[in-house]
């Protein structure tokens, strides 16, 4: 076992023309300036907006100091995944003052724990580039998550991006290392990752399945004992993280629940065609109908009005069913009404999903304008990843451990093309995708020899 991790990390310090020394300096500089960048951001909270899903997370941790997940009496607490409440629910017992304070948002030590965990990220970042491509490849692409303006913004909010982005990283690199090492240890600790990845962003949660099926994929070569060893290890390690949380959800609600009850919103709203799938839209599609039903808003803009008042008016069409029941019947009638019966403009608006999802960038919420030179960097990150990504398959030197860092992404765009999408949700897989983008660029334009000595399994 110790061989083998060695042969592991040797090829983070191995370079033809930087010394291990040399690397190691460089690596330290650009994470202490990307450090310093994130601590800037946590040290300079966004308080002029205070996003729903923030508020939620905010109070769902100060409650589980208290043993307990709830916000409030009857409200929907299982729509959203324990992760990111455990983190600050963690900074809030460190943080002082008195637990009940009256912004629950106002917890310093989440902010500084978040940035401590967005510059671990950087360093897995190189080790993830690195371990696929060599050393240089791991500083370009850690040089280049950074500096990338919405990972540092993100840590000014008490969202579940950033612990999401580092548990994606770590979940990747235990990967292509078990992949490299043939080992099952390592792909329980993948599993272990991808567990608890599901459990702060439960928008992973059927990619459990598909990182399975690639394993099962990539084993078969090997026999059909790495099959049931490599990819029963990561399942089964997966599911054991999942089952503690899956039984509390389920036995409070009285139903099966895998991690959250969120998912019928989302998968409404992301396949109805006349709000092209996003929430600004769909409010606007039923501008007339709410204001009719919710007389209070007749005098609020469209944008302002609660997207729970227009989820309640399509649940109502349902009355002896569930809210998430309600809707996800509704967005199985939008699937029979606007997949079939509108496939063009139906798949232009999967299209125009995609393109917000990977071509727009987290601004935060309070924030109206668009930077140019953010937007170029966005741009210019995404045409290195696919320029990657296609250099290798043309160049037919597509590797196993780099094909499956992009079908984690591919699983994750495929998945927002359909329920909703948001700028915001690339941030989970930007690490992954740029340290992928920046080692496939490096595999396919090295000499043959270099590709065998990095990309071996």
């Amino acid at each position: 076992m110790r061989a083998r991790l060695a042969r592991l990390v040797a090829p983070l310090l191995q370079s033809r023309t930087l010394s291990p020394r040399q690397i190691v300096v460089l690596l330290m500089l650009i994470v202490i300036a990307g450090g310093t960048l994130r601590a800037l951001a946590a040290a300079q909270p966004d308080e002029k907006y205070v996003s729903r899903d923030a508020y939620a997370y905010s109070l769902l941790g100060e409650s589980m100091t208290r043993g307990s997940y709830m916000q409030a009496k009857n409200s929907e607490d299982l729509r959203w995944p324990p992760g990111a409440p455990a983190l600050f629910g963690a900074a809030a017992m460190i943080t002082p003052g008195s637990p009940a304070r009256s912004d629950p948002t106002d917890i310093a030590a989440a902010y500084w724990l978040q940035a401590i965990i967005s510059t671990a990220t950087l360093l897995l970042v190189f080790a993830l580039a690195a371990l696929l491509a060599g050393p240089a490849a791991g500083l370009i692409a850690t040089a280049l998550v950074a500096f990338y303006p919405p990972l540092i913004a993100i840590n000014g909010s008490l969202m579940s991006e950033t612990l999401g982005a580092f548990l994606a990283t770590v979940a990747a690199l235990t990967l292509v290392a078990a992949l490299r090492a043939r080992s099952w240890r390592l792909m329980a600790a993948t599993g272990f990752a991808f567990g608890l990845l599901v459990l702060t962003r439960t928008d992973f949660l059927m990619a459990i399945v598909v990182v399975a099926f690639a394993i099962v994929i990539v084993a078969w070569r090997q026999g059909r004992g790495a099959v049931l060893s490599q990819a029963g290890a990561f399942a089964v390690t997966a599911i054991l993280v999942l089952v503690p949380w899956t039984v509390y959800a389920s036995n409070r609600e009285g139903r099966f629940v895998p991690v959250t009850t969120g998912g019928g919103p989302a998968l409404f709203i992301g396949t109805y065609l006349p709000g092209d799938g996003t929430t600004v839209g769909f409010k606007k599609a039923l501008a007339p109908q709410l204001r009719e039903r919710f007389p209070e808003y007749r005098g609020t803009k469209t944008y302002k009005i609660p997207a729970t008042a227009a989820l309640k008016l399509i649940a109502e069409r349902h009355p002896k069913l569930r809210r998430d029941d309600a809707l996800q019947r509704e967005a199985r009638h939008n699937l029979t009404e606007y997949a079939l019966g509108d496939p063009i403009d139906f798949s232009a608006m999967m299209l125009s999903k995609v393109q917000r999802m990977w071509l727009k960038y987290y601004r935060g919420g309070g924030v109206h304008y668009i930077s140019q030179p953010t937007r170029g960097y966005q741009a210019l990150l995404v045409a290195l990843g696919l320029l990657g990504l296609v250099a290798l398959v043309v160049r037919r030197r597509l590797t196993a451990p780099v094909a499956i860092v992009f079908v984690i992404v591919l699983y994750s765009t495929a998945l927002h093309a359909v329920v909703v999408s948001q700028a915001r949700y690339n941030l989970p897989l930007m690490p992954m995708f740029v340290a992928g983008g920046v080692a496939a660029l490096a595999l396919a334009f090295s000499n043959r020899r270099t590709v065998q000595q990095t990309s071996s399994s």
